[in-house]
């Protein structure tokens, strides 16, 4: 009598979980809630949000070249790994205050299924930003074709972890939009500690800069620049915005005066 084979959900084939997390995520987090579920799809799950976040990371650096390919794929992974460990405490607390407390298991699994569909997704795009950023593009638009490339993967993603959360009625549908605020902003604001990602090609590579404004008005400020306008634009050492104010590129001589 032969012994009978091991289930999947006992013991699961990597790339099998990999494939599960962007055909059937649903059915990957339904099935990680039962005991011993969570603990036996985790190595999995990570592996595929550091292998993902990693490609990222190698291509996005690959602009400016040399350590910064490194630095890069070192850090994008946390992108996904380190919003989590701060937002969903303050999720959970939420909830629970409005007298919905939350599965603590099933969240734990849908943020786990959510952020390694996010980095799959994104290392699946990472050839195409390639290709964009290697035609020798702006060093802004490079840093928006990032930024949006984290936004297309991350969105899905983040759809799974919502998943997770009852669903809204009155109070609790401003609290649902509340903890999508929460955790879009926490992503948002590590990415901006953890910069640069994609690196001026001339610049001095660090692997942090310091911390200085804020994500939002560092979007806006690329955003600007991407289209000609470097007001209030510099450089620091390491090429970002330069106490002094003054534009790190020569005057241009326009009709009219000078720009």
């Amino acid at each position: 009598m032969t012994p009978a084979s091991p289930s999947r959900s006992a013991r699961p084939h990597l790339l099998d979980t990999w494939t599960r997390v962007l055909r059937t995520p649903g059915a990957l987090v339904d099935e990680m809630t039962v005991p011993g579920g969570l603990a036996t799809h985790a190595p999995a799950l990570l592996a595929a949000t550091v292998v993902g976040g990693a490609l990222l990371g190698g291509v996005v650096g690959s602009y400016h070249g040399g350590i910064q390919t490194l630095f890069a794929a070192v850090k994008t992974p946390l992108l996904f790994i380190v919003p989590p460990l701060f937002a969903l405490p303050a999720v959970e607390a939420a909830w629970s205050l409005v007298g919905t407390p939350l599965s603590g298991t099933r969240l734990r699994a849908a943020v786990l299924v959510g952020m390694a569909r996010a980095a799959v997704l994104a290392a699946a795009l990472g050839p195409f930003l390639w290709l964009w950023t290697s035609g020798g593009i702006d060093y802004h638009l490079a840093v928006l074709g990032f930024v949006g490339t984290i936004l297309f993967a991350g969105l899905p993603g983040l759809w799974t972890v919502l998943q997770a959360l009852p669903r809204p009625t009155e109070l609790r549908g401003a609290l649902f939009i509340g903890s999508l605020a929460l955790l879009g902003t926490v992503f948002a604001q590590t990415g901006w500690l953890l910069r640069p990602f994609v690196a001026r090609p001339n610049a001095e590579v660090t692997f942090l800069r310091d911390v200085e404004e804020n994500v939002y008005s560092s979007i806006h400020a690329s955003q600007r620049s991407a289209r000609g306008q470097y007001d209030g634009w510099s450089t620091r050492k390491e090429g970002f915005l330069a106490e002094d104010g003054t534009s790190p590129y020569p005057p241009v001589q326009e009709e009219g005066g000078v720009r």
